[in-house]
C-alpha cells in the first residue's frame, strides 16, 4: 500500500496559516522592548541591517524615548544607505539620554552620507570628545569633510588629530592614504594601502580604498579583485558591493554585474540603488523598454536622483523621445550643475532637438571652466559651435580635438568640411585627405572627401575616391552604395545600376542602394521597376518601416491613388508603433487629399501613440485646424508653444487659427510675440500685416513694411507687401509703384513679376501686361513657373491658343511636366488640334493613376469618337476620384454618347443633388432633358 501525504485543505491551510501568524504576534507583543534591542544586536552583528531595523521599530514602538534603540536604529539605517532617517535617529538619541561622545561621530558620518561636508565641519571642526576612540572617530569624519572641501592642510591636521587619540584607527590611516592621492601620489598611495590592508585583511574600508586605488592607476583587474574581497569580509557592506557592480557594468561584464545585484537583492531588497543598476544593465544590453520601465520606477521613487534623471534622459534620447528626455537632463542639471555626463547629453538632445542655441548655452560650463577638456567634449563643442553658425570658434575646438588619438581622424573631417565652407577648399580638401591617409580612418573621411571633391566640381576625382574606398572595402554595400551616387552625378547611369545593383547582392535589404536604383527606373519611366525595388525589399522584411515608406513615395511619385498610399504608410505605422516618420507621413497624405476627417483621427492617434513628440503634435494641431476644429487646435499649439518657448512655428500656427476664427486682434498679440523671437523674419511681417489689414488697421500695416524696408533694403520682401496692401483696396495705382520697386530691389524676382503682371491685367493695361510678360520670358527663357502661370490665365480668359504656346514652350524645357502635358491636351483639344490626343498619351504614360490625366485623354478620345476607349479611361478617373463632380460630369456625357441612358440618368441626377458648384454643373438640367 503506497502511503499518501495527507491532503490539507485550502480553508484548513488558511486556517493553520492564521493561527501561526496569531502566534507569532503574540509572541512579538510579549516580548519587552529590551527583548527585541537584544535580537536586533544579533541581526546586526550578522549584518542583516533590515531585520535588525524591524526589531528597533518595534522596540520604539513600545518605548519611543529609548535613546539606546534610536542609536541602533541609526547605525542599521545608515547601514542600508538612508543617511537622512540615519541623522534623525541619532538626534533623538542624544534627547533621549546616549551620551554626546556615542552618538556624535555617528551623527557626522550620516550628514557625510547627505553630503552635508560643510555642516559637518562647522557643527563638528572645534568640538571635542572625552573618548579618545570616539574623539578620533569624530576627527576622521571631519577629516574626511575637509578632504572633500578640498581643504587638503585642515584634512591632513585631522587625521593627525584621529591618529594622536587612537593610533589603532585604521580610518584614519586611510584618510591619509587618500589625501596621498588626492595629490597624485598613486603609487605611494597603493603602496600604504596595502600595507594596511596586510594588517587589517578584514577592514572592508580598507578594501574598497584599494580598490579605488588601483582602479585609478588602471588596474581594473586588481580594483576588481579587492572590491570582491571587500564584499566577501562584508557582504552587508553596501558601499562594497555598488562600488564592484558599477565596475562590472563600466567593464562590460553585465552577467556578472546581475549576479551581483541578486545577491545584494537578498540583503538589500528595496535599496534603489540597485534598481538604479538594474536600469543601467538594462539599458546596456539595449533592452530599452525595460530600462525605460525602470528609471521610469526610479524618478517617481527618487524624483531628485541625478543618476537615475541622467539614465532616463539617456533611454529617452536613445528613443528619441526628445521632450521627455529634455525634461530629465535639465533637471539632472539643475540639481547638479557640474555633473558632466549630465550637462554633455542635455547639449546632445538640444542639437538634435534643432535648439543649437540652447546647446550653446548648455554647454559653456563644460568648456569655459579652465579645466583640461575632454577631447569628446571639444568634439562636441565643436558640433554646437558649428550648428549655431560660428566656424571659427568650431574650428578652433576641432583643431584641439586632433592632439586626440581617439578624436584626431574626426577632428580632421570637421576641419575639412568647416574650411570647404569658410571658401577654402584647397585647404579643406587637404585636411580631408590626411584624415583618410590615418589608419584609422572611418568610412566618414572618405565620404566627406568625396563630397569635397564633389563640391568643387571635380568629379574624376571623386570617382577615383570612390572606388579607391570600394577596393580598400569591397564587401561593404555603403561603399558601393556612395560609389552609385557619384557616377548617378557624373550621368553615368549603366555603372551607377551596377554598383547600386553590387551593394544588394552584398545585402539584398539594404535600402539606399534599392531606393538609388528605384530612382533610375523613375528617371528611365520605369515606375513598375521602381515599385518593384521596394517591394522586394518588404517581400524579405514585411516590417522595414523605411522600405515601406520608400514604396509610399514611389506610389506618390506615380500618382498612385491615394486609398492605395495610404494602406502602404498604415503598414508602416502598423511595423514601428514608435516612430513618428510614418504617421507623420499618413497624416501628411489625409492633409494633401483634404480628407480632414482622415488626418484628424491619424493625428490623433498618433498623439496617444507619442504624447511627447514635437512633430506629432504639431501635426495635430494642423489637422484640428484643417478639421475645423478650432478650440482643440489653439490648445494644441499652445501647448506646443509652450513646449518650444524660442520657436515661432508654434506661434504662427496658432495665429493662423485665431485667422481662421476671424479673431485678427488675437492673432496680432501672438504674431507680435513670434516676431519679438525673430525680427527679420520676413513671413512673420507679412502675417502680421495680414492681421491688420484683417483687423481694419492698414496704418499699423503700412508701418510694418516700411520697417522691413528700412531694414533689408535690397529684399522685395517690404515693397510686395506694400503692393499688396494697395492692391487688396483697388488702389491699383501705388500697388503698380511698390510692385515696380520690388523687381528694382531684386529684378530677378519671379513673384514680383508676377504680381506686377497681375496687377496690370487687374488696372485694364492689358498692353503693358502683355509687354511685361514678353520681356520677363525674353529675360528669363528658363522660367517654367511664370510659364505655367501665364497658361493658367490664358486657360481661365479661354485663350486657349496662348495657353498651347505657353505649355508647349514648359514641356519642351519638361518633358515629363504631367501638369503641363495634361493641360496642353485640354487646351488642343478644345482648339481641335490632332496633336491633342498625343499630348494625353504622353501625360498617361507618366502618371497612369492620375484621376485627372484619365478624365482628360478620356475626353479626348469620346470626343474623337472612340468613346468605349475614352469611357475605358473615364471609368477608371471616377473610380479613383469619387468626389470630383467635374469628373463624374465627363462620365456622364460618356454614358450618353455610348449609348448607357439609364446609366447617365443616374449619374446626372445624383449630380443634380449636388449642393456644391462645380465645372458644367449648369449643364445638367439640359443633359437631363436629352434623355427623356
Amino acid at each position: 500500500m503506497i502511503n499518501k501525504r495527507p491532503v490539507v485543505s485550502r480553508v484548513l491551510r488558511g486556517v493553520v496559516l492564521a493561527a501561526a501568524l496569531g502566534a507569532a504576534l503574540t509572541a512579538c507583543r510579549n516580548e519587552s522592548s529590551g527583548d527585541l534591542i537584544r535580537s536586533a544586536r544579533e541581526y546586526q552583528a550578522k549584518g542583516d541591517h533590515p531585520a535588525a531595523i524591524i526589531q528597533l521599530k518595534n522596540a520604539i514602538q513600545k518605548q519611543p524615548d529609548n535613546g539606546e534603540a534610536r542609536l541602533l536604529l541609526g547605525q542599521s539605517t545608515l547601514a542600508v544607505g538612508d543617511p537622512a532617517t540615519a541623522e534623525k535617529e541619532f538626534r533623538r538619541a542624544t534627547e533621549y539620554g546616549q551620551p554626546v561622545s556615542a552618538v556624535a561621530p555617528w551623527i557626522a558620518q550620516a550628514m557625510l552620507g547627505n553630503g552635508e561636508v560643510d555642516k559637518v565641519v562647522s557643527e563638528f571642526g572645534q568640538q571635542k570628545l572625552d573618548d579618545p576612540k570616539a574623539e578620533a572617530a569624530l576627527r576622521v569624519a571631519v577629516g574626511q569633510a575637509q578632504l572633500r572641501m578640498r581643504k587638503l592642510d585642515d584634512a591632513a591636521a585631522s587625521f593627525s588629530a584621529a591618529l594622536a587619540s587612537d593610533p589603532s584607527n585604521v580610518e584614519a590611516q586611510l584618510g591619509q592614504v587618500r589625501l596621498a592621492g588626492v595629490v597624485g601620489k598613486i603609487d605611494e598611495a597603493v603602496e600604504a594601502v596595502d600595507q594596511i590592508v596586510a594588517k587589517n585583511p578584514q577592514s572592508s574600508e580598507a578594501l574598497l580604498l584599494q580598490g579605488a586605488l588601483r582602479l585609478a592607476r588602471g588596474d581594473r583587474s586588481g580594483a576588481r579583485a579587492a572590491l570582491e574581497q571587500a564584499v566577501a569580509v562584508d557582504p552587508a557592506k553596501a558601499q562594497a558591493r555598488m562600488e564592484l557592480i558599477s565596475l562590472l557594468i563600466a567593464d562590460g561584464q553585465l552577467a556578472d554585474a546581475s549576479t551581483q545585484v541578486a545577491e545584494a537583492r537578498k540583503a538589500r531588497g528595496g535599496d534603489l540603488r540597485l534598481l538604479y543598476f538594474e536600469a543601467l544593465i538594462a539599458y546596456q544590453k539595449k533592452d530599452i523598454a525595460k530600462a525605460r520601465e525602470l528609471s521610469q520606477q526610479l524618478i517617481t521613487r527618487a524624483p531628485e536622483h541625478v543618476p537615475s534623471l541622467v539614465l532616463a534622459g539617456a533611454v529617452e534620447f536613445q528613443e528619441k523621445q526628445l521632450t521627455m528626455a529634455q525634461s530629465h537632463l535639465q533637471k539632472a542639471v539643475l540639481l547638479a550643475p557640474q555633473h558632466e555626463g549630465a550637462r554633455e547629453l542635455l547639449v546632445r538632445v538640444y542639437m538634435a532637438s534643432n535648439q543649437p542655441a540652447r546647446a550653446l548655452e548648455a554647454i559653456q560650463p563644460l568648456v569655459a571652466s579652465g579645466t583640461r577638456v575632454h577631447a569628446g567634449t571639444m568634439m562636441l563643442a565643436g558640433e554646437t559651435y558649428l550648428a549655431n553658425g560660428d566656424l571659427k570658434q568650431a574650428a578652433s575646438f576641432f583643431s584641439a580635438a586632433t592632439q586626440s588619438k581617439t578624436q584626431a581622424t574626426a577632428a580632421r573631417v570637421r576641419l575639412g568640411q568647416i574650411a570647404m565652407l569658410s571658401g577654402d577648399p584647397d585647404r579643406g580638401i587637404r585636411e580631408l585627405e590626411a584624415a583618410t591617409g590615418a589608419e584609422d580612418a572611418p568610412i566618414q573621411a572618405d565620404m566627406a572627401l568625396i563630397a569635397g571633391y564633389m563640391r568643387r566640381g571635380e568629379s574624376a576625382k571623386a570617382l577615383a575616391a570612390a572606388q579607391a574606398l570600394a577596393t580598400k572595402r569591397p564587401t561593404d554595400p555603403v561603399v558601393h552604395q556612395i560609389l552609385g551616387s557619384v557616377h548617378v552625378a557624373r550621368k553615368e547611369s549603366a555603372a551607377a545600376r551596377a554598383a547600386y545593383a553590387r551593394a544588394l547582392e552584398l545585402n539584398p535589404t539594404y535600402l539606399p542602394a534599392a531606393a538609388g536604383l528605384a530612382r533610375l527606373d523613375l528617371a528611365d519611366k520605369k515606375p513598375a521597376d521602381a515599385r518593384a525595388r521596394f517591394e522586394a525589399v518588404v517581400a524579405k522584411e514585411p516590417n522595414n518601416e523605411l522600405a515601406l515608406l520608400g514604396l509610399a513615395e514611389v506610389l506618390a511619385n506615380t500618382q498612385a491613388p491615394p486609398k492605395e498610399i495610404a494602406a502602404i504608410l498604415q503598414r508602416a505605422v502598423a511595423a514601428k508603433p514608435q516612430s513618428a516618420t510614418a504617421r507623420l507621413a499618413l497624416i501628411r497624405l489625409h492633409l494633401q487629399e483634404k480628407d480632414t476627417r482622415a488626418a484628424l483621427a491619424a493625428a490623433q492617434e498618433a498623439s496617444v501613440a507619442l504624447p511627447d513628440d514635437l512633430r506629432v503634435l504639431d501635426a495635430l494641431g494642423r489637422a484640428q485646424l484643417a478639421a475645423g476644429e478650432l478650440n482643440q487646435a489653439i490648445e494644441t499649439f499652445n501647448r506646443l508653444a509652450a513646449a518650444q518657448p524660442d520657436s515661432t512655428v508654434p506661434l504662427t500656427r496658432l495665429a493662423a487659427v485665431y485667422g481662421s476664427r476671424k479673431e485678427p486682434e488675437k492673432a496680432i498679440e501672438v504674431l507680435q510675440r513670434a516676431q519679438k523671437i525673430a525680427p527679420a523674419d520676413p513671413a512673420i511681417t507679412r502675417d502680421l500685416v495680414l492681421g491688420y489689414l484683417m483687423a481694419g488697421k492698414v496704418d499699423d500695416a503700412f508701418k510694418q513694411t516700411r520697417a522691413l524696408q528700412a531694414a533689408a533694403p535690397k529684399s522685395p520682401t517690404g515693397y510686395l507687401l506694400e503692393g499688396d496692401i494697395y492692391s487688396t483696396t483697388k488702389q491699383w495705382a501705388p500697388a503698380e509703384r511698390a510692385y515696380r520697386e520690388a523687381l528694382k530691389a531684386d529684378p530677378a524676382s519671379e513673384l514680383s513679376a508676377l504680381k506686377l503682371h497681375g496687377v496690370l491685367l487687374a488696372s485694364g493695361k492689358k498692353a503693358e501686361a502683355d509687354a511685361a510678360a514678353r520681356k520677363w520670358i525674353a529675360d528669363h527663357p528658363n522660367d517654367t513657373a511664370f510659364r505655367m502661370y501665364l497658361a493658367e490665365q490664358a486657360l481661365r480668359s479661354r485663350d486657349f491658343k496662348n495657353a498651347v504656346t505657353q505649355y508647349q514652350a514648359i514641356v519642351t524645357q519638361q518633358p515629363d511636366n504631367v501638369a503641363a502635358l495634361n493641360n496642353l491636351a485640354w487646351a488642343a483639344g478644345q482648339l481641335g488640334d490632332p496633336k491633342a490626343l498625343g499630348y494625353a498619351e504622353r501625360a498617361i504614360k507618366i502618371a497612369p493613376d492620375s484621376p485627372l490625366v484619365l478624365d482628360t485623354i478620356g475626353v479626348l478620345l469620346v470626343t474623337s469618337g472612340d468613346v468605349n476607349r475614352g469611357l475605358e479611361y473615364l471609368t477608371r478617373a471616377v473610380t479613383l476620384a469619387p468626389d470630383r463632380n467635374d469628373i463624374r460630369l465627363n462620365y456622364a456625357k460618356a454614358l450618353m454618347k455610348a449609348g448607357k441612358s439609364e446609366h447617365a440618368r443616374k449619374e446626372l441626377t445624383q449630380l443634380e443633388a449636388v449642393t456644391q458648384d462645380f465645372s458644367g454643373k449648369a449643364e445638367i438640367p439640359a443633359l437631363l432633358k436629352q434623355l427623356q
